[in-house]
């Protein structure tokens, strides 16, 4: 680095822009009228290196903002953790790391505790540059640990502390190519992006929506793109895995049911006991996709089947038992679980033929003896669908926690209405046209459906909980006065709002107050810094929005004064898009004499 002494500033500011970004030079280099008295400079015409004095022991606190700053023991956690993992890559040979590793903290941590730099860890060190100035320090004060730098040992634990330095050293020249934090700080508020007429907040409504619960329905006008959303995230969460990857063209965590006129009962969806030609059972794509999504269900792999048009049959006919069952989930043993859509007799006695429709598995050869190492190819009778296919025996078809189910409707004088049983246990979302120039940014923003290169995390799609009572509990464990609080103005705030909705049969219940809960925690858990007063404004607007408003029609008798008494409700709780809704329905009503949330 060669150094202008009448112009320093701006030498070392135009040396770094070649190696670094210009928002980390910013961050880290002071000030220009401070930058003599900062950093005391002399110059030499030898070689620049680093030495520990370079490293001041305080940060400047003007600069201290621009961080998120981890805590020590924090940082120490996630760097070992990522560096072992980082390792485990890189050399699979199956040395215990985590003894390696153990062994190098005790054998550096005491030293460079002296150092007074407020380091307790070597795993608090992050900086290549430091690292080796820190390291350089260290062995020269205390030349009895030379072997940390000076060659491994063939044995023993000098050589597990040789290797861990220099496998730690390696790590850290990896993060010092790798400028790209502001990048990742972005990218993870973005989240992830869909198609280029969904903005970032509708997105977050799906997804919050899909934890609260999964079951959505998508409903709007005809060609707005509610099919592709739903195939957009399953391209976007599905994991580098051949098999599910193995068509460019569909995701394998991806079902289309394209819902028929004619459906009028369950056996369309979940199949049927026959007896034409040989007894067997009937087996649907739903079915069967629901079987192997329950292949992913540990590694919580989303699986999303997408009912397309769903209200072309009367969806409480066909849909009835998923929706009863869908009320029955709860968390057993860690895991979302429900009552069976199958019974489990139905695979014991259907043994043979539904293994081999489910998961291609052959019936057994009369005397072949089939084990594990075994010459009879044991995986077929070993493997993870045998052991998916016993717990069907076991407890019938249920359910699979990583299965979100999104329908989409079209609403027109051509479909069925939804009943209100149907409304009420899914999460409704209404999609239109978006504001603006949305013909023109179909070609501008048009987006290719295709699969990530690093998948987005399930903890975007899947729910964790299932009853408020589980929320209740989370909220309180730092929040106990304030959740307190929260339950009473819950409370109140649907007392009010059956009120409003006094002499309708549109009245709400604990079904309601449940999924309200649900919702606050998930938008809690998004911004745990805002108002719980803001939270809970915002996610009675929605469940407004998704699970009440939609449920509410009639004629000027019957809805006149409800609708009234609602605009007041919204009004007084400052629930802006119900507001606006219930506005829209009232100019309906008084146009049509009749009125819906449905355009």
């Amino acid at each position: 680095m060669e150094i202008n002494a009448d112009d320093a500033y701006n030498s070392v500011r135009t040396n770094l822009l070649a190696k670094y970004s210009e928002e980390l030079i910013n961050i880290l280099l002071p000030p220009e009228n401070e930058f003599d008295r900062v950093l005391p400079l002399t110059y030499s015409q030898e070689k620049p290196t680093f030495n520990l004095s370079d490293f001041p022991k305080q940060v400047n606190k003007s600069n201290e903002s621009n961080f998120s700053l981890l805590p020590p023991d924090e940082l120490i956690a996630k760097v070992r953790d990522s560096f072992i993992k980082f390792w485990n890559l890189i050399d699979q040979h199956g040395a215990d790391k985590d003894s390696f590793v153990g062994n190098f903290e005790n054998a550096l941590n005491p030293f460079i505790e002296q150092l007074d730099l407020g380091y307790t860890s070597v795993f608090q060190i992050i900086d290549f540059d430091q690292y080796e100035a820190i390291i350089s320090e260290v062995v020269a004060k205390h030349p009895e640990i030379s072997y940390v730098v000076n060659g491994r040992s063939n044995h023993g634990t000098r050589y597990e502390v040789g290797s861990t330095h220099l496998h730690y050293r390696n790590y850290l020249q990896i993060i010092a190519q790798s400028d790209f934090r502001a990048n990742l700080d972005i990218q993870k508020k973005k989240t992830m992006s869909v198609v280029s007429n969904t903005t970032a907040a509708d997105l977050s409504q799906y997804l919050r929506a899909m934890r609260t619960k999964p079951f959505l329905l998508l409903a709007g006008i005809s060609g707005t793109g509610k099919s592709r959303i739903v195939k957009q995230m399953a391209f976007d969460s599905c994991p580098d895995n051949s098999k599910l990857r193995k068509d460019a063209t569909t995701p394998g965590n991806y079902c289309l049911v394209e819902v028929k006129p004619n459906w009028h009962d369950s056996s369309e969806l979940i199949g049927y006991a026959s007896q034409i030609g040989r007894p067997h059972y009937e087996v649907t794509p739903f079915v069967r996709f629901l079987a192997k999504a329950m292949l992913y269900e540990e590694q919580r792999v989303p699986f999303f089947v997408c009912l397309d048009e769903m209200n072309l049959a009367p969806v409480e006919q066909y849909f009835a038992e998923f929706l009863s069952v869908l009320e029955s989930r709860k968390v057993v043993n860690g895991r979302i679980t429900s009552e069976a859509l199958i019974p489990a007799e139905v695979f014991a006695k259907y043994e043979d033929q539904l293994k081999k429709d489910l998961f291609g598995i052959q019936p057994k050869e009369v005397g072949v003896t089939y084990h594990p190492g075994g010459t009879s190819d044991p995986e077929a009778y070993y493997g993870a669908e045998n052991a998916v296919y016993d717990r069907l025996k076991n407890e019938g078809l249920r359910i699979p926690s990583n299965l979100i189910v999104i329908g989409t409707v079209n609403m027109d004088e051509t479909t069925h209405q939804f009943s209100r049983k149907v409304i009420d246990r899914a999460m409704t979302i209404e999609m239109n046209l978006p504001e603006g120039e949305p013909f023109l940014d179909f070609f501008n923003n048009a987006r290719d459906l295709e699969y990530n290169d690093s998948p987005f995390s399930a903890d975007l799609f899947l729910p964790s909980i299932v009853k408020a009572a589980d929320a209740v509990e989370a909220l309180s464990e730092d929040n106990a006065e304030q959740t307190e609080w929260l339950k009473k103005e819950v409370a109140t705030i649907l007392t009010e709002l059956n009120a409003a909705l006094e002499d309708t049969p549109f009245k709400i219940a604990y079904r309601v107050q449940n999924e309200l809960m649900l919702y606050f925690s998930e938008l809690w858990k998004e911004n745990n810094a805002a108002e719980w007063s803001d939270i809970l404004s915002e996610s009675v607007d929605q469940i407004l929005m998704m699970k009440v408003l939609p449920r509410v029609e009639g004629d000027e008798d019957l809805l006149e004064k409800p609708l009234a008494s609602l605009a007041n409700f919204c009004a007084t709780g400052n629930y802006r898009k119900a507001a606006q809704k219930v506005a829209e329905m009232k100019n309906r009503l008084d146009r049509a004499h009749f009125t819906s949330y449905w355009p």
